[in-house]
């Protein structure tokens, strides 16, 4: 698809060419939570680089938030997402561990919006229930949570994100048609269009 290798050349050129810990690495990112001001910063930062597959840097950031602000929830979220690697392999048990207990505390918070508190119970449908739902099972209904997100918040570029890599870690690799893909693709080729300097449709086009 011409618009696709469009894509790619621009992003090779853009994307690639500075290192993942350039400062303004939130550049385009814009997910607002209720937490104080320096923290939403910093929280931008983190997902940022959760977004570029820099998981790693991404927990240390978003723990370090969870650190100075205990009651700021979606930094407990964005550790939990940050200890799954969707498009890889499985989490290991200590990673799903320790993602549960921070999406606990996450859910414990008196401190976040209803559009936080979905994000969160979306993650739970994944982390939650480990020791007797499979793999597959979880993801297929973590997709379905984080795509009623999008729905109940249309305007939610990163609900829409999450959702399309939900798509991607979701897609059968013995299918020929690519549905899933495609599906994907149509969301993030529309918000790369709009978010050029968003880190997620980029990589994720990718």
């Amino acid at each position: 698809h011409r618009v696709v290798f469009g894509m790619l050349a621009l992003l090779v050129g853009s994307v690639w060419s500075a290192p993942a810990d350039a400062t303004g690495r939130g550049k385009g990112v814009n997910f607002p939570v209720s937490c104080s001001v320096a923290a939403q910063q910093a929280f931008n930062e983190a997902l940022a680089a959760l977004h570029s597959f820099w998981y790693a840097q991404a927990a240390k950031e978003f723990l370090a938030i969870a650190e100075r602000e205990p009651d700021c929830a979606m930094a407990h979220w964005g550790y939990a997402m940050s200890r799954w690697t969707q498009l890889w392999a499985p989490p290991r048990q200590d990673a799903l561990d320790a993602g549960l207990a921070s999406l606990r505390r996450a859910d414990a918070s008196a401190k976040k919006s209803q559009r936080e508190a979905d994000f969160i119970a979306a993650a739970i449908a994944f982390f939650g229930d480990n020791d007797k739902l499979d793999h597959r099972t979880r993801l297929a209904t973590y997709a379905g949570a984080i795509d009623r997100v999008g729905k109940s918040y249309p305007d939610d570029r990163e609900a829409s994100l999450f959702y399309a890599l939900s798509l991607l870690a979701t897609a059968d690799p013995l299918d020929a048609t690519y549905a899933r893909q495609r599906q994907a693709g149509e969301v993030l080729e529309r918000i790369f269009k709009e978010l050029p300097d968003h880190p997620a449709a980029a990589h994720y086009i990718i």
